[in-house]
Parts: C-alpha cells; sequence; structure tokens
C-alpha cells in the first residue's frame, strides 16, 4: 500500500495541533500560569520537534523532582536567594530617578517610588512633586497633591511665625536672616510656579532690602545671588544688575559674585561686560567649583 508524502505530512501537523491545543485548554485551567500558552504555541510552530522537547522536560522533571538538594553547601540558600531578589527590587525603585519612574514604570511602581520619596524630606525635592501632580495616574497625582499641600501649610505657619516677630523688631539681625532664609529654601525648592513664585519673590527683596539696611555684613553670597534672580523675574532688571555689582564689590573672593554679574550682564544683551567679567574671572586666583568650570569652559570655547 503507497502512502502518499504529503497526506502523512498533513495529519502529523492535525495531530500535532490537536495535542497543542489540548494541551493549552487543560494545562491552562489547572495550572492558570502563561508559560503553558506559550509552550503550547511553540508546540504549533513547531510540529513534532517542539512536543518531544517538551516531553522530554517534563520526563527530566519526573525523575530528578523529589532529589534533595543539599542548600548548606551551595553559595545562596533559596531564603537569600528570595530575599536578595526582594531587597533588589525595592533599591531599584529608590534609585531610579523619579522623573524617570513618574514617566515610564507601571501604575504601581508610580506609586511606589512616590510614596517611598514621601517618607523622607522632600522640602529640597518639591520640583519633583510638582511634576508628580501633572502625572496621568490620578493616584500618583493625589498622593503628590496631597503632600504639596502639607508641605506649603507647614511652611506657611513657620512663615506666619517668622513674621511676628519680624514685625516686632524689624533690626533684629537673627530674625531677619532666618525669616530670609525660610523664603529663600522654599524659592531654591524648584516648587513654586506662576503667581506663587512671585509672591515669595517680592517678599525675599524686602526682606533683602531690610537686611541691607540694618546689616549689610550679615549677606552672604547664596543671598545675593537670589536676590538678582527674583528682581530679574519681576521685571526690575536693572535693580537686578545693581545688587550683583553690589555682590562683586563686597565679595570680589567669591566666585558666585562673578556668576551673578555674568547672568544679569547676559539677560540685559549686555556682551562686552559679559566678557569682560568672564576674563576677569578667569585670570582671577579663585578656586572655582564644578558648577563654575563648566560655566567658564562653555563661554571660552564660544
Amino acid at each position: 500500500m503507497e502512502f502518499n508524502s504529503d497526506v502523512i505530512v498533513f495529519w502529523i501537523v492535525v495531530i500535532n495541533a490537536v495535542i497543542a491545543i489540548l494541551y493549552m485548554a487543560v494545562m491552562g485551567i489547572k495550572t492558570k500560569l502563561p508559560y503553558v500558552f506559550q509552550r503550547g504555541f511553540v508546540m504549533l510552530l513547531c510540529p513534532v520537534t517542539g512536543l518531544f522537547c517538551y516531553f522530554f522536560s517534563y520526563l527530566i522533571g519526573l525523575f530528578f523532582r523529589n532529589k534533595d538538594v543539599d542548600y548548606d553547601n551551595l553559595s545562596m540558600d533559596k531564603s537569600r536567594k528570595e530575599f536578595l531578589e526582594t531587597v533588589d527590587k525595592e533599591r531599584e525603585m529608590e534609585v531610579l530617578p523619579l522623573e524617570e519612574v513618574l514617566t515610564v514604570a507601571v501604575a504601581k511602581d508610580r506609586r511606589r517610588a512616590m510614596l517611598n520619596m514621601l517618607k523622607m524630606d522632600i522640602s529640597e525635592k518639591l520640583s519633583l512633586v510638582r511634576k508628580a501632580v501633572e502625572n496621568e495616574d490620578s493616584e500618583t497625582s493625589h498622593y503628590a497633591a496631597a503632600a504639596l499641600t502639607d508641605v506649603f501649610n507647614k511652611f506657611t505657619q513657620q512663615l506666619n511665625e517668622f513674621q511676628v516677630k519680624y514685625d516686632d523688631d524689624r533690626s533684629n539681625q537673627q530674625t531677619n536672616v532666618e525669616f530670609l532664609d525660610a523664603v529663600l529654601r522654599i524659592l531654591n525648592s524648584g516648587g513654586l510656579i506662576g503667581v506663587e513664585e512671585t509672591k515669595y519673590d517680592y517678599m525675599y527683596i524686602n526682606l533683602m532690602e531690610n537686611l541691607e539696611k540694618f546689616h549689610p555684613d550679615a549677606i552672604t553670597e547664596s543671598h545675593y545671588a537670589m536676590m538678582v534672580r527674583a528682581l530679574e523675574r519681576i521685571g526690575k532688571s536693572k535693580e537686578a544688575e545693581d545688587w550683583a555689582e553690589l555682590s562683586l564689590k563686597r565679595q570680589p573672593d567669591s566666585e558666585q559674585s562673578y556668576l551673578n554679574v555674568m547672568y544679569i550682564k547676559y539677560i540685559l544683551g549686555k556682551e562686552a561686560e559679559f566678557n569682560e567679567i568672564l576674563q576677569k574671572l578667569t585670570k582671577s586666583s579663585i578656586s572655582l567649583s564644578q558648577k563654575g568650570l563648566d560655566i567658564v569652559r562653555f563661554w571660552l570655547a564660544k
């Protein structure tokens, strides 16, 4: 009796397909594991070969399943492995920049990252929290909005306490500096936008003018730097330029003083004066920070 090879191949493919489909149906219902369907598709795509591979894999597992394993002789036992895998995942979520987590992670991971951050002091990370408020995941956005509200409520309460002391005696150096530093922190946090930032810019400027009136020697380079930027933001560029030049006059050995002047000269489009200050900075004996070096190198390469 002759056998048509095409017919044989046809029936092999059919039988293989039936076995693969039955395997996926039975094992899928029984175990509810995703790899069952992956195996089934491999069987469908690789007739006979796929079927035998998994059949022999099953036999090997059947024969060696109950074999005792001496975990004491292994470099990593099961419990330690499970523990480290858990720790690694949590650590990765903490190490990843929050911006990336909020952008590419699934909703559950975004929420976990947000909650982990909220367990810490977020006063220096308000820009990230502000960004999280706009997140597409409503729960992540809710966590961030609640955190921002809580931080600003505490900050407002602190400022109100400073305001009472400040109004009692505006010539008191300690009160003025503490009040000024509190406003400086919130301006540097990156959590303010629009009218919120403008409100604190004006508050900061008034406090700086008062400190200049009574205790000019108490003004630090950080105070000058923010004064220049606050004045420039509210449209008072000429006053910002005056304060930048005042900072350089009083603190000629400060890198920040030069950067203040360069910043406002650039904003005002005074290229010649900008280059003059840049050259003075490069020829000075000031030991530049990494930030200062990057700025100088950038402009010298122009």
